[in-house]
């Protein structure tokens, strides 16, 4: 609520000095037309609330982010990985964050084999957004490290000796 009012005196501010600016200089020829500023200024806007909502992705522009030509492989990328796609309005949609999350994450992989004592601190230096570094870590948490399950049988002079140490 507080963040609409904000945002309304913000676009109130904007056209009085827009209107302003136009009625002090109406006789200059200016290469920006009322039209492309108001434009500029709603792109701005929605920019801004772009930031404040989850960002949704076409397949496309998955494709795109992912350096792929085919669409159909970036969609089997997702697929793959267990992102959720969503119809809307007959497009299929996921969630940036989630893609986002999915190309970080062998990249977190290496780094916690590598300083396994401080990858926490390294990533959340190098990544930009900390919704993502929250969602990664959420994810790696609920991830096992490999465990061998090999059993060993043993002889009855290992267990002579295991019950020797236990005592």
């Amino acid at each position: 609520m507080k963040n609409e009012e904000e945002n309304e005196k913000r676009r109130i501010i904007a056209e009085e000095s827009l209107e302003l600016f136009y009625s002090e200089n109406e006789g200059l020829i200016l290469e920006l037309d009322k039209k492309s500023f108001c434009d500029t200024k709603t792109n701005a806007e929605n920019n801004q609330s772009r930031s404040t909502n989850l960002s949704i992705l076409t397949i496309p522009e998955v494709a795109t982010k992912l350096k792929l030509i085919n669409s159909e492989a970036a969609k089997k990328w997702i697929e793959k990985r267990g992102i959720r796609i969503h119809k809307f309005s007959k497009q299929n949609l996921v969630y940036e964050i989630e893609v986002i999350c999915e190309i970080d994450k062998p990249f977190v992989k290496a780094l916690k084999m590598k300083y396994p004592l401080v990858w926490k601190n390294i990533y959340r230096r190098l990544v930009k957004d900390y919704a993502v570094y929250e969602l990664l870590m959420f994810q790696l948490e609920g991830e096992f490290d490999y465990v061998p399950t090999t059993k060993i049988k043993r002889n009855k002079s290992d267990e002579k000796l295991y019950n020797d140490l236990m005592e």
